[in-house]
């Protein structure tokens, strides 16, 4: 059903339930709002956009108000101008705003640059949100030349006690937003208004620093602020972005989409990509992406080991090198690690290089999300990881050993959008954590006996004795009755010596009730990975080899033997160990490739910034050692070479695997393929030159 309206004597016509600033914006028309932003509900605190409705004698506010069949509005009356502007005025009397209405600000911040030091914001100028502020933008919008009331400030300190966020309530609008982001869409409650009247705050209560109040620190209500009352500390004075990129973070197997902020060539920041769907970030993709890709410690030029110190080298002469020491050493006596947390094409050809031009076997993932040895019989049960979006149809959750907060909070946020349309949760767990307060039922077992507790929930109810907690058959009642059943594994819960029961039990968990299953590991990759080879690094009972190449993982603490260490990564490493060789690579945010989400979607990262110094991609160092030690094979001019090989190699079986999900360099071709389609022009591609990327 529609309804038709005028706004400023256009002919409206939209749905029924539409407000009246959905109908304008919905045709182009400007109203002005504050408290106002696109997917929050509703609020009407800040009245900046009232308009005049004919026949009524109040101003309503258009954000509240429903858009009625019959109605003329005007946005713009005289009215609603004056009234718009005394309550701008008001908002201003307690903001600092002498910057807005000076006669020099159009020159001030060329030729007063220091005011940015300043360790008060009492203006514009000296606000890390200057150009970037809403309020401020407004004031231009309306017109606003003076200010009329008496200016307060509050004399408030700036909160600076939380790891990733400064508050200074002295630049607060009290519109709300960041209590809603945090309360209505990502059902949590860090942060509410404390006190009353002219002296109303807003902050965790009792005077708690938001990591005492257990804020996930999404990093949402900075976002979402419209002042600079909350700054991130990473990126206070950057100003405003020059772009975004939109990429994959890689520090789990979720794989979010990410805006990659960036200026002048660095990256600055990170947003959820919400031209994508996404609409939260962890801790780790919200704050932690600047501070690796701009690591004071990043490798930027090649070293060897002279002695106890490192030589700079050129690239001709670290690739001679490598080449040199690999083409001396015996295939039993190399051993490659790669990080999990490489693309699919740096960890094909590192494969390949170690296959191919080393002759060996030991090629290993360094993944800790499950050992290899435990895992290996679940991998017809593991290879059905569905997607979180799958938790918005269950009727009932059950969440083993999920902690839902900080690295985990993207999956607490969805588990709380189920709860609320009528899902279930159980959470299963030792420890208190976010999780286990709003879940509809907490199981803690003895650490250990997770395996004994799970096959319970699948006993009939009256079969649990007496001993064992009520809670148990209650949870057993609820999975019985489930119509839609989802599981989610973190694998907080595989640290347990009884890692091969609890597959068994999930396994049969999974049969009983028809379940779906999300099984979230920590390393991308990692489902596929941990069936590879054991032991990924050498201990006292393996044998040393002659050289050890690590791609993206760090130098253990203790390394039995003197092997020659060729170490290949964005950063320093931390060890008491020495590298023999540096090689700096590019990171995530400085090239292209693509990756396995732990659903088995294919996600792909794109490159944001240009890659610094002398930094190459893993894939082209190892070619070019290839190259050097003379194997064939190696001749890739780019991504789109790796990636047609990837998906044309053809199969084959390795030891131990039961189907042939995986090819000879043990890439699991199967999902990597179906996402691939979008990168071969059709199904028949016969050369390299028929292979277009995807731009």
């Amino acid at each position: 059903m529609t309804v038709c309206l005028h706004i400023d004597e256009v002919p409206i016509i939209v749905e029924k339930g539409t407000t009246i600033l959905q109908a304008a914006r919905q045709h182009a028309i400007y109203i002005p709002t504050l408290c106002d932003y696109p997917d929050l509900p509703a609020h009407g605190s800040c009245r900046m956009c009232i308009v005049d409705i004919q026949g009524r004698p109040n101003l309503p506010t258009a954000c509240t108000t429903l858009a009625e069949e019959g109605m003329h509005i005007q946005t713009n009356s005289p009215k609603v101008q004056a009234l718009r502007a005394e309550l701008l005025q008001m908002l201003l009397a307690e903001h600092p705003s002498s910057c807005l209405f000076c006669p020099e600000k159009s020159h001030c911040d060329e030729c007063m640059v220091t005011l940015r030091k300043a360790g008060v914001t009492t203006g514009c100028r000296s606000c890390s949100k200057d150009s970037q502020c809403e309020l401020q933008r407004l004031v231009e919008k309306l017109g606003l030349s003076q200010a009329d009331f008496p200016g307060r400030y509050r004399m408030l300190e700036t909160q600076k006690g939380d790891p990733f966020l400064d508050r200074d309530n002295n630049l607060c609008i009290l519109c709300g937003r960041c209590i809603r982001i945090c309360s209505e869409n990502h059902s949590a409650v860090s942060i509410a208004y404390t006190n009353r009247g002219s002296e109303t705050l807003i902050g965790p209560a009792f005077g708690q620093t938001l990591l005492e109040a257990g804020c996930s620190f999404c990093g949402a209500c900075i976002e979402i602020c419209p002042t600079g009352a909350l700054s991130e500390k990473t990126r206070k004075w950057d100003g405003k972005p020059d772009k975004a990129t939109v990429t994959t973070c890689p520090f789990c197997s979720i794989g979010c989409q990410v805006d990659l902020l960036s200026k002048q060539d660095t990256v600055i920041g990170s947003l959820p990509a919400h031209s994508t769907g996404a609409d939260i970030l962890c801790v780790k993709g919200r704050f932690g992406i600047t501070e690796l890709v701009n690591h004071p410690t990043r490798l930027k030029r090649p070293q060897k080991r002279v002695g106890q110190e490192h030589l700079f080298i050129s690239w001709e002469d670290s690739i001679r090198l490598a080449a040199e020491k690999c083409a001396a050493c015996s295939p039993g006596q190399f051993k490659m690690i790669v990080s999990a947390d490489c693309s699919d094409e740096d960890r094909f050809v590192a494969h390949k290089f170690t296959q191919d031009a080393m002759k060996s076997d030991q090629f290993h993932i360094l993944s800790p999300a499950i050992g290899a040895n435990e895992a290996a019989p679940s991998f017809s049960l593991l290879k059905t990881s569905q997607s979180l979006n799958i938790l918005a149809s269950a009727s009932t959750i059950l969440c083993l050993g999920l902690d839902g907060n900080f690295s985990q909070s993207v999956v607490a946020v969805k588990l709380h959008q189920a709860q609320t349309h009528g899902a279930k949760i159980i959470a299963v767990g030792s420890q208190t954590n976010r999780l286990s307060q709003f879940a509809d039922l907490w199981l803690r077992p003895i650490p250990g006996q997770e395996p004994d507790l799970i096959r319970m929930l699948f006993a009939q109810p009256d079969e649990i004795t007496q001993f064992q907690l009520s809670s148990v058959a209650q949870a057993a009642r609820l999975l019985k009755a489930a119509t839609d059943l989802v599981i989610v594994i973190s694998p907080s819960i595989l640290k347990t010596p009884n890692t091969q029961e609890f597959w068994t039990a999930v396994e049969q968990c999974v049969h009983e009730f028809n379940a779906r299953l999300i099984f979230l590991p920590e390393g991308n990759h990692s489902i596929v990975n941990t069936f590879q080879s054991p032991s990924p690094l050498p201990d006292s009972t393996t044998q040393i080899p002659e050289i050890l190449y690590l791609i993206g993982e760090n130098i253990p603490a203790e390394l039995p033997g003197h092997p020659f260490i060729i170490y290949q990564n964005i950063v320093s490493p931390v060890s008491t160990i020495q590298a023999d060789l540096l090689l700096p690579t590019t990171a995530f945010s400085e090239t292209e490739g693509t990756r396995i989400s732990y659903a088995g979607q294919v996600l792909q990262f794109h490159q944001a910034v240009p890659a610094p110094a002398e930094t190459l991609p893993t894939w082209q160092i190892l070619s070019r050692i290839a190259k050097e030690m003379g194997v064939q094979g190696f001749d890739y001019q780019g991504l789109a070479d790796i990636q047609f090989e990837m998906a044309t190699q053809p199969v084959r079986v390795e030891p131990g695997h039961q189907t042939g999900e995986h090819d000879y360099l043990g890439f699991p071709l199967t999902r990597w393929v179906e996402g691939l389609r979008w990168l071969v022009p059709n199904e028949n591609v016969k050369t390299r030159n028929a292979y277009v990327h995807h731009s």
